[in-house]
């Protein structure tokens, strides 16, 4: 697909360029959308909590050393948003940063190269967008939406297995995205203690979370099934 005809809007860019990557497969790559780009914002919005989301707002992410007096706190600053766990709208962590980064590095470049901004009138020439490290590029809305789109794609991709329907391998990887993989495997384990990776639909999975006395499990089930909705 050619620069000039993806969109101009960083979702629709993102699921656009992830959608030729040679790096997912394709069940991954068709069930990729930006509504379920929006899903997982919403979902991740609805869950946390009040002390994170002001700590996310009032901490700096760093403070430049070059700043008078204050720049001497860069250090705390940087150790104090930490400390809020997962950053910006998709609530993400730093290997999740990294693993996109890695194993999505040409389609990333694309997407930079993409949304660059314009330093001409006619829009001639366009510099890149550079990455400025984490957290701020999982924070910027424009970054942020690659981000989340990629790292999506990459654990819905890891959960696909021989025999398992399309749609199941979406809703585990909505939960792997989630970092949910524990409540997943107490699950398989608990349906079939013997061999719990043979487990491989999501409805009985579904079920065993729903039925949990564990308000975590219960949380899981409700996540996969708020994000998975947002199919078109």
């Amino acid at each position: 697909m050619s620069q000039v005809s993806l969109p101009r809007e960083s979702k629709g860019a993102a699921v656009a360029i992830l959608k030729t990557s040679m790096t997912l497969d394709a069940h991954t790559r068709n069930g990729l959308t930006p509504l379920r780009v929006w899903g997982i914002i919403r979902a991740e919005a609805r869950r946390i909590g009040f002390r994170e989301w002001l700590g996310e707002q009032i901490i700096p992410h760093d403070i430049s050393p070059n700043v008078p007096v204050l720049g001497r706190l860069g250090p705390l600053a940087r150790k104090l948003h930490g400390w809020t766990g997962g950053q910006g709208p998709g609530q993400l962590y730093v290997a999740a940063y990294n693993d996109v980064r890695s194993k999505l590095k040409p389609e990333l470049d694309q997407f930079l190269a993409h949304m660059g901004t314009d330093h001409c009138n006619s829009g001639a020439h366009r510099l890149p967008l550079t990455l400025k490290g984490y957290p701020v590029d999982v924070i910027n809305p424009i970054t942020a939406d690659f981000f989340i789109a990629g790292y999506l794609a990459l654990r819905v991709k890891d959960a696909g297995k021989p025999g398992r329907p399309i749609d199941d391998q979406w809703q585990i990887g909505i939960g792997l995205y989630f970092g949910a993989r524990r409540s997943i495997v107490d699950a398989q384990t608990a349906i079939n203690p013997q061999d719990p990776a043979s487990v491989l639909t999501y409805p009985p999975i579904k079920a065993w979370l729903e039925r949990s006395g564990n308000e975590v499990h219960r949380n899981v089930a409700a996540y996969i099934d708020e994000v998975f909705r947002c199919r078109i």
